[in-house]
């Protein structure tokens, strides 16, 4: 559903109610026509509506009893201002004497580190620091500062080998992203060449079920812990000094090895589930063989 702040209703069109009535969907109640008269936005002609049924309504853990108007020829379902409320998916104004706590490390993949070799007949490179324009000092100290208590960084201690400038760039909503130039380093990696899988491969196994979950796992690198002897092959410079990574870098050449490989000693033993890099879809001939497929990776994960 759109959820639509300037709407007083919920309205579903009526392809979707006969959908909702072919897959048998429970209703609380519903009857036929409704006195309430709709118009569209900037339109004096009145919507025809053809029913109404009240209905449980859930996102995530929010559940909410909502009325839900049917109407004829409707082009998208809206969920309107009191209801996208009540569910919590659509929020006015700001939190007040809200208290936040520290973030807590960034999730880990259990039992799995990763450990990048360094050909010995390359010198190490210690390249100078980059220079940040001065609007986003301020951000990129704090995106630092975060990194930090995400457990996903450290501070370098000690002399330093090789060493990485950072490379800033605006994202569309004014926020920096942070980017290693890895380049330097990446001559002297020794790759592990771990076979990556092919996308004609996927295509002649996957269709076979009726249900499908994709699943995207967050900031996946960063969940791969980087051994104890890899960690200064990352170590970066700034105005705050000299970080090192204690997850694995984005930029890294043997990165995406790496996590395939992981993936692969994870999700091994799990049946109808395809993965590549960070993109996992399992798939079931029934919801009860799929949702048992999911929770299996999950549990594995």
């Amino acid at each position: 559903m759109l959820i639509d702040s300037g709407a007083d209703a919920n309205l579903i069109s009526e392809s979707a109610w006969k959908k909702m009535k072919k897959e048998r969907v429970s209703v609380v109640s519903s009857t036929k026509g409704s006195s309430r008269v709709l118009r569209a936005y900037g339109s004096d002609r009145p919507l025809e509506v053809l029913g109404v049924f009240v209905a449980s309504v859930a996102v995530g853990r929010m559940e909410t009893t909502a009325e839900f108007l049917v109407v004829r020829g409707g082009q998208r379902c809206l969920m309107g201002d009191k209801t996208a409320k009540l569910l919590g998916v659509l929020k006015v104004g700001l939190d007040i004497n809200e208290v936040t706590s520290d973030k807590t490390p960034f999730a880990k993949i259990r039992g799995i580190k990763a450990h990048i070799q360094l050909d010995p007949k390359f010198v190490p490179v210690f390249q100078p620091m980059r220079r940040v324009p001065i609007p986003l000092e301020q951000a990129v100290k704090c995106k630092l500062n975060d990194l930090l208590k995400r457990d996903i960084i450290e501070k370098k201690i000690g002399p330093a080998s090789w060493v990485s400038p950072l490379v800033v760039v605006g994202k569309a909503n004014g926020e920096p992203r942070l980017c290693l130039d890895l380049r330097r380093v990446n001559e002297a990696v020794v790759r592990e060449r771990h076979p990556m899988p092919i996308v004609d491969d996927y295509l002649a196994r996957i269709g076979k079920g009726k249900i499908w979950s994709k699943l995207d796992i967050r900031e996946a690198f960063m969940q791969i812990e980087l051994a104890e002897e890899s960690r200064d092959a990352t170590t970066f410079i700034t105005a705050q000094g000299l970080f090192r990574f204690k997850r694995l870098p984005f930029g890294l050449v043997t990165a995406p090895e790496l996590f395939q490989k992981a993936m692969d000693e994870i999700l091994s033993g799990c049946e109808g589930t395809f993965w590549y890099i960070d993109d996992v879809i399992v798939e079931g001939e029934t919801l009860e063989q799929h949702d048992e497929r999911l929770q299996k990776v999950q549990n594995y994960y």
